[in-house]
């Protein structure tokens, strides 16, 4: 095979490795992203009509702890997404305005320095399992995801509520 035949193949190689590539990060990126978000709305549909009917009947409790819930997750994820070392690709990647996120943080942690989550912050009581060390284990990861959703819930707080 001759010189200029091999550069040639490497060449459409290389062209069609970076095509792929760049089909690869616009579907499996940009438009996975929107889509997950949209996929996500059934479940959530579906346990809004279970709240809306709690609601009717006058149980406003359950409502109200799912709200509750969504403010802490709200921070809690927050955290992750403005700590990600590519959350400056973030923002053009998605079509993403961080400054308007940003807004809402701080309208999340400004709610929970005034009201302050009633999430249990110790972990749940353990699960029993097969074997005493399975146990020790799950407890060891309970209380360690316990403790990570606490310091991140704490860190969004002191970074994002307005000093007063």
């Amino acid at each position: 095979m001759s010189l200029l035949k091999r550069l040639f193949l490497i060449a459409v190689v290389f062209v069609g490795v970076c095509i792929s590539v760049a089909v690869g990060f616009w579907f499996g990126f940009r438009e996975a992203l929107p889509l997950g978000v949209k996929i996500d709305r059934l479940p959530q549909g579906a346990i809004a009509v279970h709240q809306l009917k709690a609601l009717r009947a006058g149980n406003t409790q359950n409502l109200a702890t799912a709200l509750e819930f969504n403010v802490d997750e709200g921070l809690v994820w927050g955290y992750d997404v403005f700590n990600h070392p590519l959350r400056g690709l973030l923002g053009p990647l998605w079509g993403l305005n961080l400054p308007d996120y940003e807004k809402y943080a701080t309208r999340l942690a400004d709610y929970r320095k005034q009201h302050p989550s009633p999430m249990p912050t110790e972990p749940l009581e353990h699960k029993p399992l097969d074997s005493p060390e399975d146990e020790a284990q799950f407890e060891a990861l309970m209380r360690y995801g316990t403790q990570l959703h606490h310091f991140k819930l704490q860190a969004m707080i002191e970074r994002y509520a307005t000093k007063q």
